[in-house]
C-alpha cells in the first residue's frame, strides 16, 4: 500500500508546451483567460486577436504613433506573438455547438399590455424602475427625458429633459440625482454627468463621468447624508467611484475600483459587522462580482468573491436566499453580445452560485439562454420558492426568435426544476430592461418590460421594419395569481 502510494506521488504532471504556457502568462495578466475552444476559430482570428494585439506591446510591430494607450500593456516579442496566434487558432473549433433550449409554453400566468411613453416609433427607453407608488414607473430615454408612467391614468409626467441618455434617477427627501450617459456608443470621452435636483435649484455636481450606467445612494456610514456609488462602465478605460459630500457640501469623488465594465452596486451588510459594504457586477475584460468590505468609516477593500470568463457578456446580478438556508445567494445573467466576440454562445445563460459560507460560492445551476441580459428574482406564484424572469437582448434570432424572455416557474427548487415560458407575441420588441411591483394593487406582483430597439447587433429586416412601424415602449404582464 505504501508502495502504491509513493508511486503515485512520483506521478508527472503533463508538461505544458511553450506555446499553452505563452497562453497562459498573457492572457492571465489582464483578466482570467478564456478558453480556447469558448469561440470559433474565425471569431478568434478577425476580431479577439486583433483587439488583443491593439492592448498589448508587441515588440517589432509598427504601432500608430498618435494612438496614446492607457492602463496596462503586456510586452510580448514578435515572435511569441506569432507562436501564441498559431496556437490559437489551431486549438480553437470551427463552429460552438448550438444550446440544446429546454422546451417551452405560451406563458398563461400572466397576461401582457402594452404602452407608448412618446409618440415616436420604436423603443427608447434606457432606465427603468419602480419606486415611490406601486402603479408608476420611472423611465428615462435616449433624448434625455426623465419622468414616470402612470398605469391608472394611462398618463406620462415629465420631471426633467437632459442633455443625453439618462441612466439613473435617485431621490429621497426632495433631493434627487440624475445620472447622463454621455455618448451612448463605446467612446473613452468622458461626458457623462450627475445631475442634482432640489425643488430650488438643478446643478452638476460631477462632470467628465465615463459612460455612467447605475448610480447607488446610500448612506453607507450612518451619518445621515447620502453617498453616491457611481458605475462609470466606460469602455476600454472605466471606474467604480465614490462621491461624497465634504463640510461645504461639495461632492468629492473617490475611485473605488479603476476598471472598466462597472453595471451594477447593491449595498448590504455582506459580513454582519454592522457595516454596509458594496457588492459590484464588474464587466468588460475582468468579469466579477467584488465585494467593498466597508473596514472603517467610508474606507473599503475589495474581494472577488466571484470571477467569469471575459467573453461572457455578464449583465446583471441579484442577491437572494434561493434555497431558504438563511444565507444570501447569486444569481447571475451572462449574455452581452455587443461586443467583438459577436456570436450565439453556448454559456450564456442564468446561473445560480449558492452560497457556502465564508465568501465561497457555487455554481449550484445553469439556464441556457443566448444572449440574457436582466433577471428577477422573485416568489411570483406565492408558492414558496424562487421563479425567475429573464430578458435576452441578444437572442438568437434565426433559431429561437421567442426566446427574447422567458419565465421560469419553480416546480421543484431543491432539484432546480422549472417550466419555461414565453410570450405569446415575444418579437414586439426589443426588450432591454425589466422592473416588478404591484401594479393593480391585488396582492400579487406584476412585471414590466421595456423596449430599446437600438442598433445593438444584427437583426431580421422583418424585426427591425416592424420595430420601425409600431410604437412599444412598455409591456406590462399583468400577474393573474389575484
Amino acid at each position: 500500500m505504501i508502495l502504491v502510494l509513493l508511486l503515485g506521488s512520483c506521478k508527472k504532471e503533463r508538461p505544458i508546451s511553450q506555446e499553452e504556457q505563452l497562453y497562459q502568462t498573457y492572457c492571465a495578466s489582464c483578466h482570467l483567460p478564456p478558453k480556447i475552444d469558448a469561440l470559433p476559430k474565425h471569431m478568434w482570428k478577425n476580431s479577439v486577436l486583433p483587439a488583443m494585439m491593439e492592448l498589448m506591446d508587441v515588440e517589432g510591430m509598427y504601432q500608430d504613433p498618435d494612438w496614446q494607450p492607457t492602463g496596462f500593456r503586456p510586452k510580448i516579442s514578435l515572435g511569441d506573438w506569432a507562436k501564441l496566434q498559431r496556437y490559437i487558432l489551431a486549438n480553437a473549433p470551427e463552429q460552438l455547438e448550438s444550446i440544446q433550449m429546454p422546451q417551452a409554453d405560451t406563458l398563461n400566468q400572466f397576461t401582457a399590455q402594452p404602452y407608448m411613453v412618446d409618440s415616436l416609433n420604436g423603443g427608447m427607453v434606457t432606465y427603468l424602475e419602480f419606486k415611490k407608488e406601486p402603479n408608476q414607473v420611472y423611465f428615462g430615454d435616449l433624448d434625455g427625458r426623465l419622468g414616470y408612467f402612470d398605469f391608472t391614468t394611462k398618463r406620462v409626467n415629465q420631471i426633467f429633459q437632459g442633455a443625453s441618455p439618462i441612466t439613473w434617477y435617485n431621490d429621497k427627501d426632495s433631493v434627487a440625482f440624475i445620472s447622463e450617459v454621455g455618448i451612448i456608443h463605446p467612446s473613452e470621452l468622458k461626458k457623462g454627468k450627475v445631475i442634482r435636483k432640489t425643488p430650488s435649484d438643478t446643478i452638476t455636481i460631477a462632470n467628465d463621468v465615463h459612460r455612467p450606467v447605475h448610480t447607488l445612494m446610500e448612506d453607507l456610514n450612518g451619518d445621515g447624508q447620502q453617498e453616491l456609488v457611481v458605475s462609470e462602465f466606460g469602455n476600454k478605460t472605466g471606474k467604480l467611484s465614490l462621491l461624497k459630500a465634504n463640510a461645504q457640501g461639495v461632492y468629492e469623488k473617490e475611485v473605488l475600483l479603476n476598471l472598466p465594465g462597472a453595471i451594477r452596486t447593491v449595498a448590504k451588510d455582506m459580513d454582519n459587522d454592522g457595516k454596509l459594504d458594496i457588492v459590484a457586477l464588474m464587466t468588460q475584460s475582468r468579469e466579477s462580482i467584488t465585494v467593498f468590505y466597508q473596514t472603517a468609516d467610508l474606507v473599503f477593500e475589495a474581494k472577488n468573491i466571484l470571477e467569469f470568463s471575459p467573453i461572457y457578456g455578464t449583465s446583471w446580478f441579484e442577491l437572494v436566499d434561493y434555497n431558504g438556508d438563511g444565507l444570501d445567494d447569486i444569481i447571475t445573467v451572462h449574455g452581452d453580445n455587443a461586443d467583438i466576440s459577436y456570436v450565439h454562445k453556448p454559456y450564456h445563460g442564468m446561473r445560480i452560485h449558492l452560497n457556502k459560507g465564508d465568501n465561497v460560492y457555487e455554481e449550484a445551476y445553469f439556464y441556457p439562454l443566448y444572449g440574457a441580459t436582466r433577471v428577477l428574482s422573485r416568489d411570483f406564484d406565492q408558492d414558496g420558492d424562487i421563479d425567475f424572469a429573464v430578458i435576452s437582448t441578444f437572442p438568437d434570432y434565426t433559431t429561437f426568435p421567442e426566446r427574447s424572455f422567458v419565465y421560469l416557474e419553480n416546480t421543484d427548487s431543491a432539484n432546480f426544476e422549472f417550466t419555461t415560458n414565453i410570450l405569446e407575441d415575444p418579437s414586439l420588441a426589443r426588450w432591454f430592461l425589466m422592473d416588478t411591483s404591484d401594479v393593480d394593487n391585488d396582492g400579487d406582483e406584476d412585471i414590466v418590460l421595456s423596449s430599446l430597439t437600438f442598433g445593438f447587433t444584427p437583426v431580421p429586416k422583418i424585426l427591425t421594419e416592424r420595430w420601425d412601424t409600431n410604437n412599444v415602449d412598455l409591456l406590462l404582464l399583468e400577474n393573474l395569481l389575484y
